[in-house]
């Protein structure tokens, strides 16, 4: 099937336009210069800019695979690997691979024929796709080929899959025995879903043996430590393995800079690069279970997120090697290179805890992250041993008598909300929802009269279909409602009771389809966005593309959440905003309540002050598509926080509004008014 980039309608694959919302299925336009560009081409033809979908393929011989190991971390979810029909085979087990050699930049501008390329090296049944069959894919390991067998140099131009969707854009050398090379490929069908993906749609599978037929072996660490901790990770795009060698499929990272060019930058900070020890030892623990601590320890392969993001990340992982007793010393080796190649001084403590690590004194990742906190308390409250001597011009500090008073916010005047849902013009069902509670109490006393408020605000935007999206939805709603008016009726929630009551929401559904045996688009799931507000205080938690801007006189508009999506994921990693909305997955979400387990649920929450008069606006993507809030604020919005302004009136203008100039999706909105 083939995804719009637009709707995320899935289309049969010969489509050439979306057969929901028009969009064609076969070109964009170049977000450097508006040129109209095929989707598998590699630049755009007008100005060059990179405009085609790019991987890094990880290639390895078949006689390279070891036997699989056991066991498997248990952290694989297997709801989301059954798959069906004929997919090309999954690579069954772990390798030990080396780093890659370094990447040859000229490219072959005459590539010759794909089909006299694979006629030339292989028989027509050796690239054939292989049927997982649904028990014995694991039971036995392929046999290794022929040692007489030349694996050929595939030149630029030529497709490393039997499908011939990825072509090369630079040359694969021959495979050699006992090594594994990595190449770049363009993706010549970016909007066909990979098979690996169709396997993500399919119903749960009830046992883990199936579930290890699906994924294989080596991609088994991207697939499932990116479920917690994808910022660290290459996002795993397909694997698979066809007649002498098996491939994996990454985001490419290469091009990122290298940890150790920005270790030796001199605007990097001290905190800063305690910070990345930090996420060294983190990801030390996290890669441990699978035998993949190697990956820290090549400085090569140690990379930052572009564009100042400061974000650490891992080109690819590498298995350890066989028999190897990797400990903290071996890391603590790559500390010590990373400071002398940098030449950068070791603050505080650090000599010391370095000097430890490498004599082997230090033997947990605990002890080696309290030690570090250590050091960032140093840097943060440096020492006091030595004070700054005092400048004669400074003035001298303000009494308590003399520094100015501010009385903070203890209680809301009045609080109300009014909520609107509407169809849309184009949809013939409305799959969103939402529930809401404002209570108010006046307490009296001889010293006056007070309010206690507390507002409950949740809507939700399903998805599904007609027999999915609404019911996901309006079980969402229910069982959060039911949750914090039954089970916490008072006081403002922590963050991990929010937690666990959207978790609580996402096992009802997630259960619901389990008992369904949904699968596909008809997986039901569903966004969420929600408030709650009690006294001069609110929380905000949510789930998807569902949104919560705040409105007030000082700041204006705020967009208080960030979208769920893969286009917001990729600007989060320091890609540019043009480039990250040109992928065609660009408004795919990341994570919804019930399609998946509950470690694929990761709610965003934040806790709000309410100093001033401030309008709270939950609202799904009906209504803010388009930038259609910020467009319209001085007209439509700036007016909620005039007290003569009807809410009600001014919220079906909202949904008139959207239904206008958006109209192709449900339209729901929840307007809260606290007034202080």
């Amino acid at each position: 099937m083939v995804v719009c980039p637009q709707c995320q309608f899935e289309n049969p694959s010969l489509n050439k336009f979306c057969q929901s919302c028009g969009s064609s299925l076969t070109q964009k336009y170049c977000p450097e210069c508006g040129a109209t560009v095929a989707f598998n081409t590699l630049e755009c033809h007008n100005c060059g800019t990179a405009t085609g979908t790019v991987y890094r393929a990880v290639v390895i011989p078949l006689s390279l695979v070891p036997p699989q190991p056991e066991p498997l971390a248990e952290s694989l979810n297997n709801d989301h690997l059954e798959g069906g029909g004929t997919v090309t085979e999954s690579v069954l087990d772990r390798i030990d691979t080396q780093p890659p050699p370094p990447e040859d930049p000229e490219l072959s501008d005459a590539p010759p024929s794909p089909l006299e390329l694979e006629e030339e090296i292989f028989s027509p049944t050796d690239i054939e796709p292989i049927p997982i069959a649904p028990r014995d894919a694991l039971s036995t390991i392929p046999e290794p080929p022929p040692k007489d067998i030349q694996f050929v140099e595939l030149p630029v131009g030529a497709y490393l899959d039997p499908q011939e969707r990825y072509q090369l854009l630079e040359p694969l050398p021959p495979l050699q025995s006992g090594e594994s090379l990595t190449v770049k490929v363009l993706d010549t069908q970016p909007l066909q879903v990979s098979p690996l993906k169709a396997l993500e749609k399919q119903p749960s599978t009830p046992s883990d043996q199936q579930l290890e037929t699906f994924i294989i072996a080596d991609a088994q660490p991207y697939f499932s430590l990116a479920a917690e901790n994808s910022k660290y990770f290459p996002r795993l795009q397909d694997a698979w393995e066809q007649s002498f060698y098996r491939v994996i499929l990454l985001e490419d990272f290469a091009d990122f800079p290298l940890l150790s060019d920005l270790w030796s930058n001199k605007k990097t900070t001290p905190k800063q690069i305690v910070d990345w020890l930090g996420d060294l030892v983190k990801l030390w623990e996290l890669l441990e279970p699978w035998g993949c601590r190697q990956s820290l320890l090549d400085s090569q392969n140690l990379r930052v997120f572009p564009q100042d993001s400061q974000q650490l990340c891992l080109k690819q992982l590498y298995f350890d090697p066989p028999n190897s007793t990797l400990s903290l010393s071996n890391l603590g080796l790559l500390w010590q290179e990373l400071f002398h190649q940098s030449q950068r001084t070791l603050v505080g403590s650090l000599t010391e805890i370095l000097r430890d690590l490498i004599e082997g004194k230090i033997q947990t990742v605990a002890q080696l992250q309290k030690n570090l906190m250590v050091v960032l308390d140093e840097i943060n409250c440096p020492s006091t041993a030595y004070p700054r001597p005092k400048d004669p011009t400074e003035p001298p500090p303000l009494s308590l008598n003399q520094a100015p008073t501010v009385i903070p916010v203890q209680r809301l005047k009045s609080l109300e909300a009014v909520g609107r849902t509407d169809v849309g013009r184009q949809r013939d069902h409305n799959e969103d929802c939402f529930g809401m509670a404002t209570q108010i109490k006046l307490e009296e006393t001889p010293r006056g009269q007070t309010n206690s408020v507390r507002g409950l605000y949740i809507l939700c935007d399903g998805m599904g279909g007609h027999a999915g999206g609404e019911v996901a939805s309006q079980m969402a709603v229910d069982t959060l409602k039911d949750y914090f008016q039954n089970q916490y009726p008072e006081g403002l929630p922590t963050e991990e009771i929010l937690h666990d009551a959207i978790l609580q929401a996402n096992e009802v559904i997630y259960t619901e389809n389990q008992q369904g045996v949904r699968s596909g688009v008809g997986r039901m799931g569903t966004t969420l966005v929600m408030a709650l507000v009690v006294d001069h205080q609110a929380v905000v938690a949510h789930v998807g593309d569902s949104r919560l801007y705040r409105l007030t006189r000082t700041q204006g508009l705020q967009q208080i959440t960030v979208d769920h999506e893969v286009g917001q994921r990729e600007i989060e990693r320091g890609i540019n905003p043009e480039l990250a909305y040109s992928r065609p997955d660009a408004y795919q979400l990341t994570q919804a309540l019930g399609p998946r387990e509950e470690q694929f649920v990761h709610p965003d929450v934040q806790f709000l002050d309410i100093e001033e008069d401030t309008v709270l606006i939950l609202a799904s993507d009906g209504l803010t598509d388009n930038n259609l809030l910020e467009i319209f604020c001085e007209t439509q919005l700036n007016p909620l926080l005039n007290p003569e302004t009807p809410l009600a009136t001014a919220v079906d203008g909202l949904i008139a509004l959207a239904n206008q100039h958006n109209g192709h999706d449900n339209i729901t909105a929840i307007v809260v008014r606290a007034w202080v």
